[in-house]
């Protein structure tokens, strides 16, 4: 049985297999480089950096994160942030953070800054199936709508 392309080193790389896309706006260019190595370890994400919510905005080239870690230092007070995809926050401390999480409109909660490897990696891949789940609950809901539906209409030429 062949290997997972996942196993394989770089030399078998199958470019047809996207990572998730995610986008680090930390705006200290050493703590986004520190942060961007951590997510390139496993090469399990295709990572790009923004120093700011306003490069954000205005495009990068293209490229359309999966998922933003934003520092919570970057959001300002008062105003909420719409950035098109799933948005954790980076914080100090729980209070700040899920404040913080609230103003962003596709916000996923809140990340402590010195998170450990294996805690934003669980973050992220949280963060990305939960718009996965959402997706299949409303196909799930709407089949068992339908099917009730379908038993009534049923029910009711029988009954005639």
């Amino acid at each position: 049985m062949p290997q997972s392309v996942y196993d394989c080193g770089r030399e078998r790389h199958h470019p047809r297999i996207t990572r998730p896309k995610v986008l680090l706006v930390v705006g200290h260019p050493t703590i986004g480089a520190a942060l961007e190595a951590l997510l390139r370890i496993e090469d399990r994400y295709e990572v790009r950096r923004a120093q700011s919510l306003e490069q954000v905005a205005s495009g990068l080239d293209g490229w359309e994160a999966d998922l933003a870690l934003v520092d919570g230092v970057l959001v300002q007070r008062g105003r909420t942030e719409v950035l098109p995809m799933p948005t954790i926050v980076l914080s100090g401390n729980p209070r700040d953070g899920r404040r913080l999480s609230g103003l962003f409109a596709h916000g996923q909660g809140w990340l402590r800054k010195d998170a450990t490897p294996d805690e934003l990696r669980l973050a992220i891949d949280r963060a990305l199936v939960s718009a996965d789940r959402r997706w299949s609950v409303v196909v799930v809901v709407a089949v068992l709508v339908l099917a009730v539906i379908v038993v009534a209409i049923a029910a009711y030429l029988l009954r005639v």
